[in-house]
């Protein structure tokens, strides 16, 4: 059976009907007659915040990857274990590498001290890795100036270039982890 939007009163009770059989119902949802939610505000910080949670792990993939191939992984799991607990969120209790499942609370977390953790544990490096680092350090700073961003509840223009912003920068320097 196909259900369209526009149609005639049979095709609609048809369609009702069809939605009741597989209890789903009809019911105009709470949020219908209130006129200071939309459709189209009501989903956009939900979207926004399953995109850039994605981003964030994505790029945390590039950054235990490069932290690996350095042979810096170990350092950055001990700093990320020694962390002291800030305000709004507390310490972390495995190392990075044995958290095996995230929640938004968590990455949102990660975001707001990942780079602090990833700029110490590339300290003292050498002459050949100094280009690189700074690339990967620049790639994640606007990686989460991006992520924090994010997660506002309204966003107008400016916002949005500056996201814009911090996301082509990011880009700009990420060949440093392929």
């Amino acid at each position: 059976m196909i259900i369209v939007a526009h149609g005639d009163q049979m095709e609609k009770q048809q369609a009702r009907q069809y939605l009741d059989n597989i209890a789903l119902g009809t019911s105009e949802g709470v949020c219908r007659n209130k006129k200071c939610i939309s459709p189209t505000t009501i989903i956009i910080p939900n979207i926004l915040s399953s995109v850039h949670l994605a981003m964030l792990e994505h790029f945390m993939h590039w950054v235990t990857s490069c932290l690996e191939q350095h042979s810096r992984i170990d350092k950055f799991n001990q700093l990320w274990a020694m962390r002291p607990p800030n305000p709004g969120f507390g310490r972390f209790n495995k190392r990075y590498s044995q958290v095996t499942q995230w929640s938004g609370n968590e990455m949102k977390a990660l975001g707001r001290m990942i780079v602090s953790v990833f700029a110490a544990t590339l300290l003292n490096s050498s002459a050949s890795q100094r280009i690189p680092f700074t690339a990967a350090l620049w790639c994640m700073k606007n990686a989460v100036y991006y992520h924090l961003m994010a997660w506002c509840w309204y966003h107008t223009e400016a916002t949005i270039e500056c996201m814009a912003k911090y996301l082509e920068e990011s880009h700009r320097h990420k060949d440093v982890f392929c």
